[in-house]
């Protein structure tokens, strides 16, 4: 599939759909045995199709998700239905992303239609090249990378800024000493806040995780999250950023959306969520 291009910026749908499958592939590699196995967290591959579960929360987009729909071979070898009989039988609603207009989304949405899925809420990804940020922070936001022996919160103000249950933080705890992986933490009143994260896969870099606890949210935390992680993705030799959050919708708060785009990203293409009703 040929590069898009939007407002100057070069992308590969292809490499950012793979991109996101390492992302999400890699958190939950990084999760303990003992934990996985307490906590119903698990992954599973079927060739090109990757399945990621956490079996008690299965109305969480993130917690659950079959991506590589649209990957040769997902619908017509079979693979993306046994992804989808493997995490039901685990007990888990997963939500599948299709991207569109790849070379397999139209197979993947008739296979899904057949299956008694419908398109739901979907995510936007947002690109940006690594030019310099031109955007104002917060004077009282200090942020901080972490180290590998970091005691900063960072997990379970991810877990806390997505409402679930404390125990997900495991999830998240073991990202930032694990290679290709940048996380951080936003300190206000002296205190770690907010958090976010960063993945870097070559010249690409994904930010993702980006959380505020309560008492922070309004405060410029995750501006200046980005701009930090934007001077790092540079730094690193990243080409191009990207990232995503849910489509524009008048019935759900729009805040990240409006931080994003005043950070200099730009709208790239909208990725919608599949889904089924829950299992009886």
């Amino acid at each position: 599939m040929a590069p898009a291009t939007q407002s100057g910026v070069e992308y590969d749908p292809l490499a950012l759909e793979a991109t996101e499958a390492r992302f999400w592939r890699d958190a939950w590699d990084a999760v303990r045995p003992e934990a996985a196995a307490e906590h119903g967290i698990a992954a599973a591959r079927f060739g090109p199709v990757q399945a990621m579960i956490i079996s008690p929360l299965p109305a969480v987009r993130a917690a659950n998700q079959v991506l590589g729909a649209t990957a040769p071979g997902a619908v017509d070898g079979g693979q993306l239905e046994a992804a989808l009989a493997w995490a039901r039988a685990a007990g888990a609603n997963p939500y599948v992303p299709v991207p569109p207009g790849l070379p397999g989304t139209a197979a993947a949405e008739a296979f899904l239609r057949g299956a008694g899925y419908a398109r739901g809420y979907g995510w936007m990804k947002f690109v940006r090249d690594a030019h310099p940020p031109r955007f104002a922070t917060a004077d009282d936001v200090e942020v901080i990378e972490l180290e590998a022996r970091s005691e900063e919160p960072f997990a379970a103000i991810v877990a806390a800024g997505f409402g679930l249950p404390a125990w997900t933080a495991e999830m998240f705890a073991a990202l930032p000493c694990r290679p290709g992986w940048r996380c951080y933490v936003a300190i206000v009143d002296g205190r770690a806040q907010a958090a976010a994260a960063m993945f870097l896969d070559g010249a690409v870099a994904e930010f993702g995780l980006s959380a505020a606890l309560e008492p922070a949210r309004g405060r410029g935390c995750q501006l200046a999250l980005l701009r930090r992680r934007i001077l790092d993705a540079a730094a690193a030799g990243c080409e191009l950023l990207f990232v995503e959050t849910g489509e524009r919708d008048p019935e759900r708060p729009a805040f990240s959306y409006r931080n994003l785009l005043r950070a200099g990203f730009e709208e790239a293409y909208a990725c919608p969520l599949w889904e089924a009703a829950p299992a009886t």
